[in-house]
């Protein structure tokens, strides 16, 4: 038994097995591909098998539960009351959470799962190609991640969105480690009190229980962080690889990002400033060596095939920039409309949420940012909730007093940063996870004390989003399976079994290009921009 804790403490943390999607996910999808063996867009179960092996690596450890006890065993009557009522909320978010989990793709806030996260990846495993898909502008993207899970989500005939569920649940407990570390021992509920927060946080409730993959992202961060801190630099870099390359702008803004910060950090120790809030990275320089082999191999195939077909390495940004006579640019119409669409993305990315830039519009969007402006959303998309209104005002609190007192603090420093980047840039409140996550953990560990308004407070958010939760999802109560799913993509269902019956091998005319539930290969041949484009 000790031999078999200690094999699992050397594999991997239990908070960091969600990393093992990634680990497993992205070859596995290669040889499915290379020898066609999921021809009918069902994946083997091969992927969960190997998953399920380093899991139960992990489940030999014994489940640390002693800061929820001490959370408990040192307040006061009435906090303990509060703590009971807050994971009383936790528990029914989590249960709508599991629930809506287990339904197939199908929500409306899914959209982009069922354009081209599921859809384009299950394409190629039906192909059994790599070659781009003529049709798809979204095929010229950085998939690294779309590809490493396809594996866990094709293994069912209805792609499943478990690997999800499974990493929002790593995210949680990587944010509690992160911020008990930075918090001193006799602060064992900072832990505990940052995993309420994020169930209570109305932004992040959004993609709760669904598939899209913003929640993942930020995960991958973290967990490279707290994978440095603990010295496991294999999987450091593993998570920073897909991190880095998990969007297809995301180079280009973590390059601006490390600069800038990189700047900030010279320029403060030459001030001699107090480097403070942070943890000690170990082994970086492996992780770093990981990360750089990691990426030919992991982003390589993806800014081939976008440098050969659209003369950029990161479509959409700048297409035709690197040209190479690809196949693309020989059909005028063709290269018209990949144009349109790069041109159609960039646009709508910077222009199409938020109140403008100037300066009124900055002091504004502090608040807007919280609250809904027009039904149940706001210029930003989505409203980030109490949550986020509770803990800003301590962060730049905290902040401005570091600042005086000449200290520096990298994780906040590294927010505020990607904040502005954000104001810059798209303004969308889902590109404010990061940042986000990074703010409720730094300003959590600098609490010396829990005031009970804030408490009631986070309660009455917890109530808010169960509430929210539940309306979002009550009408999928009691419906599972095909009984959930749009008429469409119902039809591509009968069209699978006539497709299947009969062995046949041709392509199908299919007038969207949301054909995540197709299990043939589809031409789609109207333009519907920025997804679909002639050829």
């Amino acid at each position: 038994m000790a031999i078999h804790r200690s094999l699992g403490k050397i594999i991997i943390p239990s908070s960091h097995l969600p990393t093992w999607f990634f680990v497993i996910g992205y070859p596995l999808f290669w040889v499915e591909l290379s020898t066609h063996s999921a021809s009918n867009g069902v994946t083997s179960m091969l992927g969960w098998f190997l998953f399920g092996c380093v899991a139960l690596c992990c489940c030999v450890r014994r489940p640390n539960t002693l800061v929820l006890a001490k959370s408990f065993s040192n307040g006061t009557a009435v906090e303990k009351l509060l703590w009971s009522i807050g994971f009383g909320l936790a528990l029914s978010i989590v249960g709508i959470v599991v629930v809506a989990s287990l339904k197939p793709v199908h929500l409306l806030q899914e959209s982009d799962c069922l354009q081209y996260h599921y859809a384009l990846p299950r394409q190629h495993l039906i192909l059994g190609s790599f070659a781009h898909i003529p049709w798809a502008a979204d095929d010229l993207f950085l998939l690294p991640m779309d590809f490493a899970l396809a594996p866990f989500w094709f293994a069912t005939v209805l792609p499943n969105k478990i690997p999800q569920l499974i990493i929002f649940f790593g995210l949680i407990s990587i944010s509690m480690r992160l911020t008990s570390a930075l918090a001193t021992e006799r602060r064992p509920w900072v832990g505990a009190l940052v995993g309420l927060v994020i169930l209570g946080t109305h932004g992040f409730g959004i993609q709760m229980g669904t598939g899209m993959l913003d929640l993942a992202v930020a995960y991958l961060f973290l967990a490279s962080l707290d994978s440095l801190r603990l010295g496991n630099w294999f999987l450091a870099g593993v998570e920073f690889t897909f991190f880095f390359w998990s969007k297809p702008l995301m180079p280009v803004g973590v390059s601006i990002i490390a600069g800038v910060w990189a700047f900030a950090f010279v320029l403060v120790r030459r001030s001699h400033w107090q480097i403070t809030g942070m943890f000690i990275l170990k082994h970086w320089q492996r992780a770093l060596g990981v990360f750089i082999i990691m990426s030919v191999v992991v982003a390589g195939p993806f800014i081939a095939k976008s440098v050969d077909y659209a003369g950029t390495p990161f479509f959409p940004l700048m297409p035709g920039v690197m040209l190479t006579g690809g196949e693309i640019k020989t059909h005028p119409k063709a290269w018209q409309s990949l144009l349109s669409a790069s041109q159609a993305w960039m646009v709508a990315s910077k222009n199409s949420h938020g109140h403008g830039r100037d300066f009124i519009s900055f002091i504004k969007h502090w608040w807007l940012l919280a609250v809904p402006e027009k039904d149940v959303n706001n210029a930003f998309d989505y409203p980030l909730g109490l949550t986020y209104l509770l803990l800003i005002g301590p962060f730049l609190f905290f902040l401005i007093k570091d600042i005086r007192l000449g200290k520096f603090s990298p994780l906040s420093v590294l927010a505020v940063i990607i904040w502005g980047l954000w104001w810059f840039g798209p303004q969308e409140s889902r590109f404010l996870y990061l940042p986000l996550l990074i703010i409720f953990i730094v300003s959590i560990a600098r609490l010396e004390k829990i005031p009970r308004v804030f408490f009631i407070c986070l309660l009455i958010s917890l109530f808010l989003q169960a509430i929210s939760l539940w309306g979002a999802h009550k009408t999928d109560v009691g419906r599972w399976g095909t009984d959930v799913l749009r008429d469409q993509d119902k039809k591509l269902l009968e069209l699978n079994e006539h497709y299947l019956a009969h062995a046949l091998s041709n392509y199908i005319d299919w007038p969207t290009h949301d054909v995540a539930y197709a299990q043939f290969p589809v031409v789609v041949r109207k333009e519907s921009l920025p997804h679909t484009i002639l050829f």
